[in-house]
């Protein structure tokens, strides 16, 4: 199932909104990626790192974390509030699938549920299997996906697609705002995919409409042992992945010392 543009959901004024966003963002999930990363120690990596709303918060706390996207709007966003707070961030324009960047790390992050957004079944394999050779031995990857909001035992709805629905409005560094507004253009229960279009509608100070943009995007949902077996096949040992209820998964590459044997532990717990 190729064709998919992966990035395109990310670009122009999307990139704007999640820049905006991602400076106001409560950043409810930093402590839980905050604890790993020192717990490991060493060099971190973040998949699908965007504006940097968790990279440049870490990298302002002292952490040694380089970030990845498929988006350069996304990245140009980043390195533009980087400037502004006095910080250099290490960056790469890659699709996760393809990931090959300088060095090995403690610890790979893919926050977000991002890796729902890779499509193709093999290309999401082989992004595992990657983050698992860029990883030093006794290295963590670390990611959560979003539970499968579907009722199978409703029949399926073939409405498509949805009525848009207007989010928050979010307000830009120039003055100007922009409004948000989604919907799903399509839903395969059996194949467990989603399709959507967000439209930006971009407004000056005086609330007159200077531009719009419609962007596709789409993603698919997983199961907690679909994703125990796709982090097998991508080399790591069931015995070192552990799962929480809301299917955030902590994946360990085999230590090959004592110490890295009682960090990985202590992770697991």
């Amino acid at each position: 199932m190729g064709g998919y543009d992966e990035g395109e959901l990310f670009r122009g004024l999307a990139a704007e909104q999640w820049a905006a966003s991602s400076v106001t963002d409560a950043r409810g999930d930093a402590p839980f990626y905050r604890d790993v990363i020192r717990g490991q120690g060493g060099r971190a990596l973040e998949l699908g790192c965007g504006a940097g709303r968790l990279l440049l918060t870490f990298l302002g706390e002292g952490l040694a974390v380089e970030g990845c996207d498929i988006s350069a709007d996304m990245l140009a966003m980043c390195r533009r509030e980087g400037v502004h707070r006095g910080l250099e961030p290490t960056l790469y324009e890659q699709a996760m699938q393809d990931l090959a960047v300088p060095g090995k790390f403690r610890t790979i992050y893919i926050p977000c549920g991002s890796f729902v957004l890779v499509m193709d079944r093999q290309q999401a394999l082989e992004t595992l299997r990657r983050c698992r050779a860029q990883l030093e031995p006794g290295g963590v990857l670390v990611s959560n996906v979003f539970p499968v909001p579907i009722n199978y035992t409703e029949p399926p709805a073939d409405d498509f697609p949805t009525p848009w629905q207007t989010g928050p409005r979010s307000e830009l560094a120039d003055g100007n705002h922009l409004e948000v507004s989604a919907r799903w253009t399509a839903l395969d229960r059996v194949e467990q995919t989603w399709h959507e279009e967000r439209r930006y509608d971009l407004y000056d100070e005086d609330a007159r409409l200077l531009r719009t943009e419609v962007r596709a995007g789409q993603g698919r949902w997983y199961f907690r042992n679909e994703l125990l077996w796709m982090l097998q096949l991508a080399g790591f040992a069931p015995s070192n992945i552990t799962t929480t209820g809301d299917l955030t998964v902590l994946a360990t590459t085999e230590a090959t010392t004592e110490a890295s044997n009682e960090a990985t532990s202590e992770l697991g717990q």
